[in-house]
């Protein structure tokens, strides 16, 4: 089983992040059964999808 973390973001919003693939993920790469072995309370951070969009300042010029 592959090890993974969880994360809870002040969103609300839960991610699981691996941890550490097992041997049969390296070989085949199809996913098992996960294993949480980690939890992470993210109080003051926001998950990707609620993020405020940033851009480059040099972005405007490739749109």
């Amino acid at each position: 089983m592959c090890d993974y973390t969880q994360r809870e973001y002040s969103c609300g919003h839960f991610r699981w992040i691996a941890s550490k693939w097992c041997r049969d993920y390296t070989l085949t790469h199809k996913r098992c059964q996960p294993s949480v072995t980690h939890f992470e309370h993210r109080a003051e951070e926001l998950c990707g999808e609620c993020k405020p969009k940033t851009y480059q300042p040099w972005a405007n010029i490739t749109r």
